[in-house]
C-alpha cells in the first residue's frame, strides 16, 4: 500500500468511528429515559384573605441595616472599633464620563495626579 491509501484508510476509519459514536450517543435519551409518572390534578389552593394593615413606605435614603453594614465593613477594613468613627452621610457613587468604572478605579486615578482624567 502506498502512503496515500494508508492516509485515506486511517482518516476513513476515524470518521466512521466518529459517526458511529455520534449515533450511539443520539440513542442515549431513548435508552436511559425514565418513565414519566402520571400525576393527579393538584388540589386548588385556598383563597387567602389578608387582615394585616397596609405596609407604609420607607423613607427615602439608606436604611439602618445598610448603615450598620457599612460601619461594620469600615471597621473591619480599618481595624478600628465601630465606635471609633461616625458615618456622616451615605450617598451612592456616581460614574463620571458615562463609563462603567468601578469606585476603586476612581480612587486609583485620584491618588495618581500624573495621569490624565
Amino acid at each position: 500500500m502506498d502512503q496515500w491509501s494508508i492516509t485515506a484508510l486511517g482518516m476513513g476509519t476515524v470518521f466512521l468511528s466518529l459517526i458511529l459514536l455520534s449515533l450511539i450517543l443520539s440513542l442515549f435519551p431513548f435508552i436511559f429515559r425514565k418513565p414519566e409518572k402520571k400525576r393527579a390534578e393538584p388540589a386548588p389552593l385556598p383563597e387567602l384573605h389578608s387582615t394585616a394593615p397596609a405596609v407604609r413606605q420607607a423613607a427615602p435614603g439608606p436604611s439602618a441595616e445598610l448603615i450598620a453594614v457599612i460601619a461594620a465593613a469600615v471597621a473591619a477594613a480599618s481595624g478600628q472599633a465601630p465606635g471609633a468613627f461616625r458615618i456622616a452621610s451615605v450617598t451612592p457613587a456616581s460614574s463620571s464620563g458615562g463609563f462603567n468604572t468601578p469606585v476603586w478605579g476612581h480612587a486609583d486615578r485620584a491618588s495618581r495626579p500624573d495621569t490624565h482624567r
